[in-house]
This record gives structure tokens, C-alpha cells and sequence, in this order.
């Protein structure tokens, strides 16, 4: 559990172009603590698996899920933003034949460290 002398990171930017989903798999499957001693975190979030042409109903639960499991954790969401522009910037990037696909911007805060 977190504990006052550890360390406190203020703010923690992911935006590592599909790569957040091992980070969250990581931190909130393996029942870690980590994101406890977190005051802001924001997060890009590109679909789970990328070559789903709709978007699956599995990634759509597993977006949700690591939603759920952030204010779970005693996160709440201060700001959402879709239309960020971030549509088409790494097209180059991405494997023959695999559009990218549109992220979402979500920064949360964490309410432990919000005084009342």
C-alpha cells in the first residue's frame, strides 16, 4: 500500500502510441499499487489491438474495464478530448494495410491527494 515516505509523482504522461496497454495491463492487472503515489495521469489510448476494423466488442470491454478499474483505484477524470488531431500523425507508422485508428485523450487526478 502507499505510504507517505515514498516518493509522489506529480504528473505521469503516457502517450507511447499503443503501448499504454501493456502499461495498464501491467499496473492494474498485477494488483499493483504503482499508480497510488500518482496525482495526475494522462493517458493517449489508442484501441487495444489496433487491426480491429469496427472497433471489437472486446477491445470495447477492455477500454472500459481499465476505465472502471482507474476510478476504482480512487482516479476521476478531469478532462476527455476525441478530436485532438492525433488522427492520421503516424499513419507512416503503422504496418501495410493498417489505418490508424483515432486516440482519446484522458487525464485523470487522483482524489488521494485532493484535500476537502
Amino acid at each position: 500500500m502507499w505510504s507517505a515516505l515514498q516518493r509522489v509523482i506529480d504528473v505521469l504522461k503516457v502517450d507511447v502510441e499503443s503501448a499504454e496497454w501493456p502499461f495498464l495491463r501491467n499496473v492494474i492487472n498485477e494488483d499493483s499499487d504503482q499508480l497510488d503515489a500518482v496525482r495526475q495521469l494522462l493517458l493517449e489510448i489508442h484501441t487495444p489491438r489496433f487491426r480491429h476494423h469496427p472497433l471489437s466488442k472486446q477491445d470495447a470491454a477492455e477500454m472500459v474495464y481499465y476505465a472502471q478499474s482507474l476510478i476504482d483505484r480512487r482516479f476521476t477524470v478531469f478532462l476527455q478530448r476525441q478530436h485532438n488531431g492525433c488522427c492520421g500523425r503516424f499513419a507512416a507508422m503503422m504496418p501495410p494495410g493498417i489505418r490508424e485508428r483515432c486516440c482519446q485523450e484522458s487525464f485523470y487526478v487522483n482524489r488521494r491527494f485532493m484535500t476537502t
